[in-house]
């Protein structure tokens, strides 16, 4: 009997961290849109989108429970996506439907939870014809990924956080925040971080600072004074972004003062140099944040 209960108590482990899965379906074309260009948004989509605590469901697995439903890609119903869900043994699915109204694309995007068939995240997106959409699906995966982002220990790392000090170059990663501490306070219980979250291109600098508010939770751009510390500990701080496969670049970086209505102020990150540049020019972007 003891070795049955062991035996069930695992089964039931697995199940539960198997069913923190994620998949992210095609688009729906909508109004005036084909489903070529949709494709595509969903691709770019899916490039960003990455919630803490799940895994995401390879396309291919997807594609063939689709074909084996004999459902029709990109014309699914909610509760064909349900069941699509149901199948890959999923907790949630992602949809989303785009549309041109008022010569504008418009993308809604819900995160349904496939037990209650309920929306548990919604979120979406607008721009003009023409115009590049990348920044705005990142922004966009960004958000979605961060309501749903599963942080099962996050009442721990909240109490923890109340007692631990806090060095340069540690881990933040304390209630769905995640950074790496490039200054502390002298008793090493408060400071500030970088962002793990890396912009997904150089922007020009209102961009820049948009894209910073966007990840919300007090993410911002860097004033000077913030850039030029974290240009002396830069070393540090790549050593650990290394580990998830990134770096601070040693191009020139957005601060958030400018110079006056046309130019904005930037520092080297390779020598630490200042130098202003028009709000137009594309430069690096990277976010910072108080805990």
């Amino acid at each position: 009997m003891k070795k049955l209960s062991i035996f069930i108590c695992a089964l039931f482990a697995v199940v539960t961290v198997s069913a923190q899965r994620v998949a992210v379906l095609d688009f729906n074309a909508g109004v005036g849109v084909s489903q070529a260009d949709v494709d595509g948004i969903s691709a770019i989509f899916n490039t960003y989108f990455s919630p803490r605590g799940y895994t995401l469901v390879e396309r291919t697995q997807i594609d063939r429970v689709i074909d084996e439903q004999n459902f029709q890609r990109g014309k699914l119903t909610q509760a064909q996506m349900v069941r699509i869900g149901e199948i890959l043994n999923v907790s949630k699915v992602v949809i989303g439907d785009v549309n041109i109204v008022m010569n504008q694309y418009n993308v809604d995007v819900r995160v349904v939870n496939v037990e209650s068939g309920t929306i548990s995240a919604k979120d979406g997106a607008t721009w003009a014809p023409g115009s590049s959409y990348r920044t705005m699906m990142s922004q966009l995966g960004t958000r979605l990924a961060s309501q749903i982002a599963i942080n099962p220990t996050a009442n721990t790392q909240s109490a923890v956080s109340q007692y631990k000090t806090w060095k340069v170059g540690d881990l933040y990663d304390v209630n769905g925040k995640q950074g790496v501490v490039y200054v502390v306070t002298p008793d090493g219980k408060h400071g500030k971080m970088v962002s793990i979250n890396k912009a997904p291109d150089t922007m020009n600098w209102s961009d820049a600072k948009l894209w910073c508010s966007n990840l919300g939770g007090g993410w911002r751009l860097p004033t000077l004074d913030e850039l030029r510390v974290i240009h002396k500990v830069v070393e540090t701080l790549n050593q650990v972004l290394a580990a998830v496969g990134d770096e601070i670049p040693r191009g020139s970086h957005w601060s958030s003062i400018e110079r006056n209505s046309e130019d904005a102020w930037s520092i080297y990150m390779n020598g630490g140099s200042t130098t202003n540049y028009y709000k137009s020019v594309d430069l690096y972007v990277r976010a910072v944040c108080a805990f």
